[in-house]
């Protein structure tokens, strides 16, 4: 009896450690399944274009008039090829099983590369909240490239360290690939550089417990480590621009951590994600700070028998990760490589022996395993059902909607670039941050840019300025205006209020008329002889102006529309000074979404103030 009640445990056990495994791939899927989102990544479809059409990677600069000629050092290139040709082949759709073939891989091979006998449970619920601290990196973005190399880096040497590993030489040729996509590239040889400065240490200082023996390798494989890492070196100088493409993140941090400081202020990705103001806010990064807990928690729980390769590891990029928000999810991979790591040693070690009897084996454990797999296949799966159900915009509908094939156009100023190329506006326009990278994608080489997101490019000095212009500043706005010979300015009106104070300026300058507003952006043109037939043409009276007439909503099932192009300009037009056009816009807004707080108190407010 006994024997068929193992027999029929050891099958349930099977089929659900599979079920496991394939739902973990599953869930991946989901939440690599995102619309096109990213800011940048029309500037890399352009870049990509470029390469493709003229065989060359440009040294200089081509997209912008402010910094034209000056060199670029653009070390995502091949990256740009690559996320050109998915685009070629399948528009948006293709750019989102780019970015699904990538994460998704990267996550199967850390998963399987994980697996010992009996723990898939264990691996599916650290890599589960590995992925969710890295998530909000899912885009279009060389990131998702670095999260593949990490992955496939950090795997293979653990395989070589353990038993010896042949496939360890395809790294070099990886090294090229990735030196030439993105600038974290040299993470590939610092990671190596730690497996040695561990290995070297278990040989030369004295550690605490047994950490010299856990994991130590031979002579042999030590010597390999260190070829190994010349390789590596080398082939990070095989990319268009030698030693200094290898360099270049070296200049950028200089950059950032010096004169252009001032970045951190504005740019999100830049920015600490914990300081001592937001360190015990529980909803802010929180799978982040608990990947931090429970991967330190896994050292304390594995002490005597630490991997010192792990605890660099662990300590190397948790110290970058707090440098930058952008960081964050290297960290959580290395956080998540370590902490099996520790499990895995402290059960090869015996340290459940140490543990009071109940909770050693028997049965405690094994009711234990199969709670985990009901929280697993009850809480993952409502969340990725959840995550399904994001909003995301449709092209002029502003409807919610769950399937993620296409372009989120909420983010991006679509219909005031079509605008702009559509008619013959001035060559010499000023645009702000958040738009230079899609009008580079949408008007280049009919018209280049005045700033994009390549903050690098530009310098800190040029930054600054936009930054006092976009607050306002008249001086240098003034000379802005003459140095580069502006004759419009192309603005965003997102929430964010990095170009207030530019907006307000030119919306009460007589010397700068509107000349077209819409939910995403807004356009202005010098009062000049030279803009006289599209200013007669197109110039608005926000004091006089009425809500663009209600659109055919499309609903998605019984999914609400929600049409917040009216919630948006109802925003924009409080704010400046223009209650009249705020309340017919919130107005709107109520009629079809009544109730809605913020709009509420914009309509009210705005009835409530007079001229």
């Amino acid at each position: 009896m006994m024997t068929i009640l193992k027999k029929l445990r050891s099958a349930v056990d099977f089929i659900l450690d599979n079920l496991i495994t394939v739902l973990f791939i599953g869930i991946v899927i989901v939440y690599s399944s995102r619309e096109v989102s990213d800011l940048d990544i029309w500037l890399h479809l352009k870049s990509g274009q470029y390469i493709l059409q003229h065989h060359l990677v440009p040294l200089t600069d081509i997209f912008s008039y402010t910094a034209y000629g000056k060199p670029w050092i653009n070390h995502e290139w091949l990256f740009q090829v690559i996320t050109r040709l998915f685009h070629f082949a399948g528009g948006a759709a293709g750019l989102i099983l780019m970015q699904n073939t990538v994460v998704v891989t990267t996550f199967a091979i850390f998963f399987l590369a994980s697996l010992k006998k009996g723990n898939n449970v264990t691996v599916f619920l650290v890599l589960y909240l590995t992925m969710l601290a890295c998530v909000y990196r899912f885009m279009i973005r060389p990131d998702i490239f670095s999260f593949f190399f990490i992955v496939v880096y950090l795997c293979s040497l653990r395989r070589f360290m353990e038993n010896g590993f042949r496939l360890i030489w395809v790294l070099p040729l990886l090294q090229i690939a990735w030196v030439n996509i993105h600038g974290l590239a040299l993470a590939g040889p610092l990671i190596v550089f730690i497996a040695i400065l561990g290995e070297l240490a278990k040989r030369h200082v004295k550690l605490p417990w047994e950490w010299n023996n856990i994991r130590r390798i031979d002579n042999s494989r030590l010597k390999q480590l260190f070829i190994l890492l010349g390789l590596l070196v080398g082939a990070s100088f095989i990319n268009p621009y030698g030693a200094k493409g290898l360099t270049y993140p070296f200049f950028v941090i200089g950059q950032v951590s010096g004169a252009g400081k001032i970045l951190f202020n504005f740019v999100m990705e830049l920015s600490r994600p914990i300081r001592w103001d937001n360190l015990f806010e529980l909803g802010r990064l929180v799978f982040y700070k608990e990947l931090i807990v429970i991967s330190l928690c896994s050292f304390i729980y594995n002490r005597r028998r630490v991997n010192l390769f792990d605890l660099i590891l662990w300590a190397v990029f948790l110290f970058f990760s707090l440098a930058a928000h952008r960081n964050i999810s290297y960290f959580a991979l290395a956080a998540g490589f370590v902490t099996l790591n520790n499990i895995v040693l402290a059960h090869e070690h015996g340290v459940e022996a140490a543990l009071p009897a109940g909770m050693r084996g028997g049965r405690l454990r094994v009711m234990g395993r199969y709670l985990c797999i009901a929280f697993i296949l009850y809480y993952p799966v409502k969340e990725a059902f959840a995550f399904t159900e994001l909003i995301a915009d449709t092209a002029g509908t502003y409807t919610f909607r769950a399937s993620r094939n296409g372009v989120t156009q909420a983010r991006y100023p679509h219909k005031a670039s079509e605008f702009l190329i559509k008619h013959d506006f001035p060559e010499y326009m000023f645009n702000d941050f958040n738009s230079g990278s899609y009008l580079i994608g949408m008007a280049w080489p009919d018209r280049k840019v005045f700033i994009d997101g390549r903050t690098e490019l530009y310098g800190p000095d040029f930054f600054m300025d936009y930054v006092r212009a976009g607050a306002g500043d008249p001086e240098t706005i003034d000379r802005l205006v003459k140095k580069y010979d502006i004759k419009g300015f192309f603005l965003t009106i997102s929430a964010n209020d990095l170009q207030e104070g530019l907006l307000h300026y030119l919306l009460y300058n007589p010397g700068w008329k509107l000349v077209y507003l819409d939910e995403s952006a807004v356009i202005f043109l010098k009062d000049a002889p030279e803009n006289a037939e599209l200013i007669g043409k197109f110039q608005i009276d926000l004091k006089n102006w009425n809500p663009p007439p209600v659109e055919s909503l499309k609903s998605a099932g019984a999914i609400t529309s929600f049409p917040y192009p009216y919630l948006y300009r109802a925003r924009f037009l409080y704010r400046h000074g223009f209650p009249e056009a705020a309340a017919k816009e919130a107005a709107v807004f109520l009629s079809m979404v009544p109730g809605y707080p913020e709009a509420l108190a914009i309509l009210n407010q705005s009835l409530g103030i007079k001229d």
